[in-house]
């Protein structure tokens, strides 16, 4: 059995490799080989960490997306010989990364435990934070925060912050840099927006989700809603002039009811005897 401090130390020297590096480690281990001097059931216990669950499931899905580059084609051979070749370390490498994906739900769930549990206001600037790809919660790895802010836990209360992220979006970007331009400034609020609608596609499926569980069905798609966002991409400045009126009225109106009611009162304390 494997030894906690050669674990450890296992996981310190794969956690310094390259992506690259890493992906030829792990292809290795999967297809039965080892580049280290560490045991197998060493390493294997190493990859399998909850430290190295989610890099260790990268590693695998690059290598699957460059699977033709560790069998390239023989001299002489056809791409359908090459193509069956090729099967069955495909097969291998999907059929590895289940353990891998057991582990990494499991921190998922953990941190969605996590973040159910903050303030709106530590919440926000978490979420702020993975929109704009920026480090959140320390070690945790960005697959894992992906996974844990779409899960049903959460998810809905992300979504309504994409909401405010597209009508608003100077209140979760920095400050302008000195000197920046016009266009500058629109480019940068363009790539924000389009990081927001992305997300809040992902948020969708895991509020639908939630809603298959419960034996509700999902509800269709809101056609005014993604009018609406694409009037926010295309023209933000007609479409935070357009909710600034419509508050407006909202609020004149509210006013207007209280003076209605207001007249009545008085009309109806005249006419008492």
């Amino acid at each position: 059995m494997a030894e906690a401090q050669e674990i450890e130390a296992e996981i310190k020297r794969l956690s310094g490799m390259s992506p690259d590096g890493l992906m030829n480690a792990v292809v290795q281990y999967v297809t039965g080989g080892s580049k280290t001097g560490a045991p197998r059931d060493v390493q294997g216990a190493a990859l399998l960490s909850p430290q190295m669950a989610p890099r260790t499931l990268d590693a695998l899905e690059l290598a699957l997306k460059r699977v033709r580059s560790f069998m390239p084609r023989q001299e002489g051979e056809s791409k359908n010989q090459q193509a069956a070749r090729i099967a069955p370390f495909r097969a291998a490498l999907q059929a590895a990364t289940r353990p891998y994906e057991d582990v990494v739900d499991d921190l998922a769930h953990e941190e969605a435990k996590q973040l159910a549990a903050l303030d709106d206001e530590t919440f926000a600037r978490r979420w702020t934070a993975f929109v704009r790809d920026q480090p959140v919660t320390g070690p945790v790895p960005r697959r894992v925060q992906a996974l844990a802010f779409r899960s049903p836990r959460v998810a809905s209360r992300a979504e309504a912050i994409c909401r405010l992220m597209m009508e608003e979006p100077a209140r979760f970007l920095p400050p302008a840099a000195a000197g920046e331009s016009r266009k500058a400034r629109d480019t940068r609020v363009k790539e924000f927006r389009d990081r927001v609608l992305t997300e809040a596609r992902f948020l969708r499926y895991g509020i639908q989700f939630a809603e298959a569980r419960h034996g509700r069905m999902p509800s269709e798609p809101n056609v005014r809603l993604r009018a609406l966002r694409l009037l926010g991409q295309q023209h933000p400045e007609e479409l935070s002039s357009l909710l600034r009126q419509v508050r407006e009225e909202l609020m004149e109106g509210k006013k207007q009811a209280r003076r209605d009611a207001r007249a009545v009162r008085r009309a109806a304390g005249q006419s008492a005897p």
